[in-house]
Formats: C-alpha cells, sequence, structure tokens
C-alpha cells in the first residue's frame, strides 16, 4: 500500500461521512475519544487488513491509535490519535535496521515499546469542542500546537527515511456548535502553507439557542 495524497483524499471523504452523520445523530459524539472510534471505524476497512508485516508471517493492519514516536532527542513523546502505515513497515520481532556483522545483516533489537514502524505515515490529530460557546482562542491555541507536532513529526520520520517515503498530516477538529468557525477559518488559512498538511473542520450544528427549557410539557399536555 502506497501512503499518498489519494489515501488523504480518502479520509477527507470519511470525515465529510461522519459530520454528515453527526448532524444527524446529534448526541453521535459525546468525548474526543468517541471522534477517535467513529473516525477510526470509518477508515479502518481503507486499507489493508491482515496484510504481511516486515515478517512475511506475521500479518498487521494499517490503521492504529496512540502509537508513540521518538522526537529530537529519542525520547517517546509525540503521540498522534491515529496513524495509517504500510503494513510492510511493521515490525514487531526486530528493527527494521540492522548491523553487518561478519558480512551478514544483524536486525537491531525493537525499543522499549517493542514495536518499531519505519517509513511514510498519515497522522492524523483530533480535537472536540462540545462547549456551547463554540471554539475559543485557547482551543485555536491548543489546535495550532498539534499541528506543529504533526510537522515535527513529520521532518522527523523523513528525515531519518532520508525522505524516501512521504509523512502526511490531517488536523481534525470537530464543534458540537457551528460558534466559532470564523476563528477556525482564520487559523486554517495561517497553515495553508504546506500542502501535506490538511486541516479538516466538522460541525453537530446544535444550536443550544433553541434547546428545550421544560423537556417534561409534553406530559402535562397528555394529563
Amino acid at each position: 500500500m502506497d501512503i499518498n495524497l489519494d489515501s488523504i483524499s480518502l479520509i477527507i471523504r470519511k470525515l465529510q461521512e461522519l459530520e454528515q452523520i453527526f448532524q444527524e445523530n446529534k448526541a453521535l459524539i459525546l468525548t474526543e475519544n468517541d471522534l477517535k472510534c467513529q473516525l477510526f471505524r470509518l477508515i479502518y476497512d481503507l486499507f489493508p487488513i491482515s496484510h504481511e508485516t516486515f515478517s512475511p508471517d506475521i500479518k498487521g493492519c494499517a490503521v492504529h491509535s496512540e502509537v508513540k514516536f521518538f522526537d529530537e532527542d529519542d525520547k517517546l513523546t509525540l503521540v498522534p490519535d491515529l496513524i495509517v502505515v504500510n503494513t510492510s513497515n511493521i515490525s514487531i520481532y526486530h528493527s527494521t535496521e540492522y548491523e553487518i556483522i561478519k558480512h551478514t545483516p544483524v536486525y537491531n533489537s525493537n525499543p522499549s515499546k517493542n514495536f518499531t514502524i519505519a517509513g511514510g505515515a498519515i497522522l492524523i490529530e483530533l480535537k472536540f469542542c462540545r462547549d456551547k460557546n463554540g471554539i475559543n482562542d485557547t482551543d485555536i491555541f491548543n489546535y495550532q500546537q498539534d499541528v506543529d507536532k504533526m510537522i515535527r513529526l513529520k521532518e522527523i520520520i523523513e528525515n531519518k527515511n532520508n525522505g524516501n517515503e512521504k509523512v502526511y498530516g490531517i488536523f481534525v477538529a470537530f464543534n458540537k456548535t457551528n460558534l466559532g468557525e470564523n476563528k477556525f477559518q482564520i487559523f486554517k488559512n495561517s497553515n495553508n502553507h504546506n500542502d501535506e498538511i490538511k486541516i479538516f473542520y466538522g460541525t453537530g450544528m446544535v444550536d443550544f439557542a433553541n434547546t428545550t427549557k421544560n423537556p417534561f410539557n409534553y406530559i402535562d399536555d397528555q394529563l
């Protein structure tokens, strides 16, 4: 499986589908973890399942959650919410890197997380705003930190593989209401300089101004 812009387009279409489902089922997403689970469910079948990993006798899938990556100081501090990778770049027995010892390649041991993922990837960061007042300036600050984290990780991975395999990012914000959408658009426009980092906005279009004040009025009507 190739990680490329076509793969990004597939995920964006699923995000658009999820937004439509959310607008039709406004209690579908209650937490950020809900958002992650819903998106995982939608994109899981888009990519290889039960395909060969680095060790051909071991099978794996392309979509994973909360995978830790090394930062510039070789510490496992960079953790995208979801990733999509080429299954052939996953190794659970040993590292994909090796040393030549007595004319024979000997693979290095896996790091402390006990697996290695090499090569290209799609990094997905998710944020869910459930505040009745919508997206605020603090949210925008946090969103920018996530985008910056993806750019850092993209550079780290691509430098490690000498740019042979690309890394892409998708930052996703779902807003229960549509308040603050203008703030988000300014944030999105300020991050449009990198074609390999996409930014998606979705809303449930919940209108708290129209919330029924007394949900039990209908009982009085029946008495």
